[in-house]
């Protein structure tokens, strides 16, 4: 990766990931204090209020992070593809070789950039999801003692607001199918640069239709990608991201000689 690559955008990402541990601990707790609730003890009422008080805190804090932090960091980001992709300066933000490859201003480099940041959100994805089922199970499981052990039905409700109050399942299912349209719309791209060809007359099209395509998709989903996975893998990732850049290029050199 070159020394003087520069993402000022990454920060608002940052701020997203920072407000989002914030409200996931919240959750956890909130996850303790309904567990304890299983038991009966003096003090009972005072950690159903706590319980509601976490809950109200925590879907604030996560519709806002959604509503506006989230929107503005993809916002920053599209324009800064834009940027990268035609040499336009649509944003105060300065980026600089945020993408990998060497193609000059045109939809051709559009294309690869948006390709690029597809397989990478991919990558990130295929990791979330595993440690995702692994939450869920134990969620279900967590709620299925509850219901077991309580008797009281109006506590129980209180509970299942308060675990379900995150839509946790309604964001696996939607963090699957984003899984799912990634492939989707990485093997739009693959099909553009290693079958159909740029010199194709429709390649132009296809290229804005694949972008349109991604960018709808995280506008819908509005899933924050994990960026401790990200620098994990990000070497191993890069250089099969290579591969693939390598790959495109010689069929391009092949299609320029015919």
């Amino acid at each position: 990766m070159s020394d003087d690559r520069i993402d000022e955008v990454q920060e608002l990402y940052d701020r997203c990931n920072k407000i989002a541990k914030y409200a996931n601990w919240l959750f956890l707790i909130n996850i303790a204090v309904s567990f304890i609730l299983i038991f009966d003890f003096k003090y009972r009422d005072i950690f159903v209020i706590v319980s509601l008080l976490l809950t109200i805190v925590y879907v604030i804090l996560a519709n806002i992070n959604e509503m506006y932090f989230s929107n503005l960091a993809e916002n920053e980001r599209r324009k800064s593809l834009l940027k990268e992709s035609f040499d336009v300066n649509t944003t105060l933000r300065d980026t600089n070789k945020y993408y990998n490859n060497e193609a000059q201003p045109s939809i051709e480099k559009l294309g690869l950039n948006c390709y690029e940041s597809a397989f990478f959100t991919k990558k990130v994805v295929d990791k979330m999801l595993p440690i995702n089922i692994i939450k869920v199970s134990i969620l279900i499981i967590i709620y299925i003692i509850l219901m077991i052990k309580l008797e009281n039905m109006d506590l129980l409700l209180v509970i299942t607001q308060t675990l379900f109050s995150a839509e946790i399942i309604f964001s696996f299912i939607k963090l699957c199918y984003y899984k799912f349209q990634l492939d989707k719309v990485c093997k739009e791209f693959q099909n553009i640069f290693l079958i159909i060809g740029l010199k194709n007359k429709d390649a132009n099209v296809l290229i804005l239709d694949a972008t349109m395509d991604y960018e709808c998709l995280k506008s819908y989903c509005k899933i924050l990608t994990s960026s401790k996975i990200f620098l994990k893998n990000n070497e191993k990732w890069s250089k099969e991201w290579q591969k693939l850049l390598n790959k495109i290029k010689k069929e391009q050199e092949k299609d320029n000689n015919e």
